[in-house]
């Protein structure tokens, strides 16, 4: 990151690059919008000022026009349209445009494109990205259609997976996800009968539709129970989001895949048969089961275990006091 970094940063001496273009060709495809702002320039004319994200390269780009792209938003992946050789004026790249991306693309990673300020523990960022990378192009374009949505997306990332119980703090349902993944995957890896690309995109989106179920409260300082989160749940709403995404962007999936992904989502342990959910058949679906509940199960007794071994704090979700053997 360091080479391109320092490249794109100076910028402002072109005359030390013997070959602009080929500076061009280095950076990364596509870029997230960090921040955007229009302002006057002339009578005709918007000056645009945005900062561009990509985990390999930040660039503050600059380019007139007489009507502003109102697809162009702060979340939004973009590709840069260059205005023949690279200039920098007070640090701004000259560009000729912002072209906002029109459908998810099964080749992006999207923890490529991660800001920092939706997640400062880049460590996380890099394990996820690590992740989707192992799922094999359907599954990619599938969980990319999935948060085709940048503000989805955003909430994913930085929302908890519970309110008073499990990964309850920012960031926490996206920590939550990554540790039932890698939990699964050390488990699966050992099963001939488990499909691990498939386990692993149902650990990465088992508990995704919290994005929706918890908001942020500005006024109270908290996150707090949606009206969908209420009367629906998670798991329905992940539901909806894989059956949209999987139509609107002509997901090519096989269906039995899909079928074993939403097994492994919705499978529930011990359910009555009222309720319509079905046990856990597939050996994806016991292990998503069983290492989803240790990840929750382990967050709150690391936090609420005595300092010194022996009893720690009471909390209902644990039904007692958690015990650690004292050394």
């Amino acid at each position: 990151m360091s080479d391109v970094r320092q490249t794109v940063f100076s910028l402002g001496h072109l005359s030390q690059l013997p070959r602009p273009d080929h500076l061009i060709d280095r950076l990364p495809p596509v870029f997230r919008i960090q921040s955007i702002e229009r302002l006057p320039f002339d009578a005709r004319n918007l000056l645009n000022v945005a900062v561009v994200f990509h985990e390999r390269a930040v660039l503050r780009v600059e380019w007139l026009c007489r009507h502003p792209d109102s697809r162009l938003t702060v979340g939004s992946l973009v590709s840069i349209r260059w205005l023949g050789r690279p200039t920098s004026t007070l640090g701004a790249i000259r560009i000729a445009r912002l072209v906002k991306l029109e459908r998810p693309e099964a080749s992006l990673n999207p923890f490529d494109t991660v800001p920092h300020a939706w997640v400062r523990d880049r460590a996380l960022v890099a394990r996820a990205g690590r992740f989707w990378e192992g799922l094999g192009r359907p599954l990619q374009h599938l969980f990319n259609a999935v948060f085709w949505d940048p503000r989805r997306f955003q909430r994913y990332l930085e929302g908890p997976s519970s309110l008073q119980g499990h990964h309850n703090g920012r960031n926490g349902n996206f920590r939550h996800a990554l540790e039932v993944a890698e939990r699964a995957r050390t488990l699966g890896c050992h099963h001939a009968e488990v499909h691990l690309p498939v386990l692993i995109a149902a650990s990465l989106l088992h508990d995704a539709g919290k994005a929706e179920e918890y908001q942020f409260n500005p006024v109270r300082g908290r996150y707090e129970m949606t009206e969908r989160g209420a009367l629906l749940g998670h798991k329905h709403t992940v539901l909806e989001w894989i059956a949209a995404a999987r139509a609107q962007h002509r997901v090519i999936l096989p269906e039995a895949h899909y079928l074993a992904l939403l097994h492994a989502i919705t499978a529930a342990k011990g359910a009555p048969d009222w309720l319509g959910l079905r046990e856990p058949l597939s050996l994806d679906a016991h292990i998503l089961s069983t290492v989803d509940r240790l990840s929750g199960q382990a967050d709150l007794v690391s936090r609420h275990a005595a300092r010194d071994g022996g009893f720690g704090a009471y909390h209902r979700h644990l039904g007692g006091r958690p015990y650690v053997v004292r050394e």
